[in-house]
């Protein structure tokens, strides 16, 4: 039994994995600001209150820990506040191991992102592939690798990178949820580039078991690991797949990246009006015309860890979660 401390427990990872570390008899403490919801935790999660950039409670958290798994992030590709990103994903990283340093705590488990990569010259990347990130947040989290593997080598705390793909499934409002609601509302005429280009989003609970064999694995420590799925689809399956799964057309006309960015460059002041999406942004048109595809060889050869669903299987639960829970509208 080992006694784990999460942070970013209430998030959409956080909250599967505290209930998966329960059922391997784990003793659990969940790092939660005060404000987060933390109904549906499971029983006997001990709650510690406190926030990554105020340095006595995170003190107080790590106390009588022996493995800390460090979720919570500030998680926004177009954030309102580009410095407080940084404050959060890089700072408070560094201020949250060193306040392990010299503690019972054994291993830190830091989750990062495939989005560190980012684009992929030769696909498909790999853990020794350079470092190409398009946005803010792969970019903090470039800096917070950094700083996890400094103090990790400075003081001998070990530690442990996963870097997941896209995550999806039961619960994942975010990018997946953005791009299928807007399939499902007809809100895309065409697809931007030829289609040919690979993406990678794998299922959360999957992302779970990699973050619990982390918890554990002895031939892992001080490694970086990426987590995806076996195989990546194109864009345009991608599309293809969600819009028949939906039961609504899919988009069939292609327009050349450059278009595409023209006209989402009109459209973005109208869909990010009082809010912030991923989809309708200049950036994102781009990186639909990249190549994001990722191996998992690592992951399987030293951490003992292999996905058991596909892609397409992790969008099908995402879709069928979305009605069932009145996210999305049937239209046939």
């Amino acid at each position: 039994m080992v006694r784990v401390l999460v942070t970013g427990a209430s998030g959409f990872i956080g909250r599967r994995l505290l209930k998966h570390l329960a059922g391997e008899d784990h003793e659990l403490v969940a790092f939660v600001r005060r404000t987060s919801n933390t109904r549906g935790f499971p029983e006997n999660v001990e709650l510690r209150e406190g926030d990554l950039l105020d340095p006595p409670s995170i003190e107080a958290a790590v106390k009588d820990i022996d493995v800390v798994i460090h979720l919570a992030a500030y998680f926004d590709f177009y954030p309102s506040d580009v410095n407080l990103l940084y404050r959060v994903n890089v700072d408070g990283t560094r201020e949250l191991m060193n306040a392990c340093v010299g503690t019972s705590v054994e291993r830190f488990v830091y989750c990062s992102t495939t989005e560190t990569i980012g684009p992929v010259r030769y696909p498909p990347g790999n853990e020794d592939t350079e470092l190409r990130p398009q946005f803010d947040y792969g970019k903090s989290k470039v800096l917070a690798e950094q700083v996890v593997r400094e103090i990790s080598e400075d003081t001998g705390l070990p530690h442990i990178i996963l870097r997941p793909t896209g995550v999806t499934g039961e619960g994942d409002l975010y990018t997946g949820y953005e791009l299928i609601k807007a399939i499902n509302d007809g809100a895309i005429p065409v697809l931007p580039g030829d289609g040919e280009k690979h993406l990678m989003y794998t299922y959360v609970g999957d992302i779970v078991a990699g973050f619990a064999k982390a918890v554990v694995s002895k031939s892992a420590e001080n490694e970086t690991f990426i987590l995806c799925p076996d195989e990546p689809m194109k864009y345009k399956d991608i599309v293809n797949f969600i819009a028949d799964h939906l039961g609504v057309e899919p988009p069939k006309r292609r327009v050349p990246t450059s278009v595409a960015k023209l006209g989402i460059a009109m459209m973005s002041p109208f869909k990010n009006r009082g809010k912030t999406t991923f989809l309708w942004h200049m950036k994102t048109i781009e990186s639909m015309d990249q190549e994001r595809w990722y191996t998992n060889e690592k992951a399987k050869r030293m951490l003992g860890w292999a996905p058991e669903y596909t892609m397409q299987d992790a969008i099908r639960r995402a879709i069928d979660w979305y009605f069932e829970n009145g996210y999305l509208e049937r239209r046939s």
